[in-house]
């Protein structure tokens, strides 16, 4: 974990971040669709060619693949959601 990830994590619920957060709902849900697109599109990339890797680069092919695929997908459509959920009803 970098350093800067470590300092937000330590500060918990009443960091100067969170408020920020938490006072401009519209950012909380960019980054949430944002990082679901890319889910979605990782999870799609693994369904189109049937190959996946783990985060230590160990190749995987198969069901497993196409498992990984869909989970990324569900995934990145649930962020999508929650992020559609925090620009709009804040």
């Amino acid at each position: 974990m970098t350093s800067i990830h470590w300092l937000l994590a330590q500060r918990g619920p009443n960091s100067p971040a969170n408020k920020w957060l938490n006072e401009n709902p519209a950012v909380l849900g960019l980054i949430a669709i944002g990082i679901g697109i890319l889910l979605i599109f990782a999870g799609l990339n693994n369904l189109r060619t049937g190959v996946t890797r783990n985060k230590l680069g160990m190749e995987f092919r198969g069901g497993i693949a196409q498992f990984s695929g869909i989970l990324r997908v569900l995934i990145g459509v649930a962020a999508c959601g929650f992020g559609l959920y925090k620009i709009f009803a804040g």
